[in-house]
């Protein structure tokens, strides 16, 4: 528990008597803690002092002739020291209002022309994806297979139920072959007579 908390509960109890939850943790904490002890203590002393001082006593007749010793001090004031100290506690507002307007507009030009942090694009290419996905599915062919499902399921879902049993052009075929390096040619052979002897 935090000593701050507890200090506020011990000056709380010369004050007041404490619920007897906070009392108990007061205690238990106290067993524990040496410095929230000593601040105890303090507080003792202090509140023992207090006790023994003496104020003196104020008459009666002065409460009743108080009001009218502060009257007669306002009024001994001339005229213009009255005047000059309302004109100036004026210019004092005047300056408070004029610092807190120029803050005012500090703060929103600074919000208005704050240049936004260049954003840094990351551009990545089909080949670069797909060569990634290819390392790590490796020569497990089961993780193979689950991806050609979830690539054909995907060009299904963009092609609509009306194009999905359609038959591509064989003008479309022999474009996209010739758009493909020897390499992937090769992995497309192997992937066909993989088909075929499934």
């Amino acid at each position: 528990m935090r000593c701050q908390k507890i200090e506020k509960w011990i000056s709380d109890s010369f004050d007041r008597e404490l619920p007897e939850r906070i009392s108990k943790k007061l205690e238990r904490h106290l067993q524990k803690c040496s410095s929230c002890r000593s601040y105890r203590e303090r507080l003792e002393k202090i509140h023992a002092a207090a006790k023994n001082l003496d104020y003196g006593e104020v008459s009666p007749d002065y409460w009743e002739v108080f009001p009218s010793k502060i009257q007669a001090r306002i009024s001994s004031l001339e005229p213009k020291e009255r005047k000059s100290r309302i004109i100036l506690l004026g210019w004092r507002w005047a300056w408070v209002g004029a610092a807190l307007i120029l803050a005012i507009f500090i703060g929103l030009s600074i919000l208005y022309f704050q240049a936004e942090p260049d954003q840094e694009a990351y551009v990545f290419s089909l080949e670069d994806s797909l060569e990634q996905i290819y390392g790590e599915i490796g020569d497990n062919p089961e993780l193979a297979e689950l991806f050609n499902l979830v690539i054909l399921d995907s060009i299904a879902e963009s092609l609509g139920d009306s194009e999905r049993d359609c038959v591509p052009d064989s003008s479309d075929l022999s474009l996209f072959l010739e758009g493909l390096t020897e390499e992937e040619l090769i992995l497309l052979d192997s992937e066909i007579k993989k088909e075929i002897k499934s």
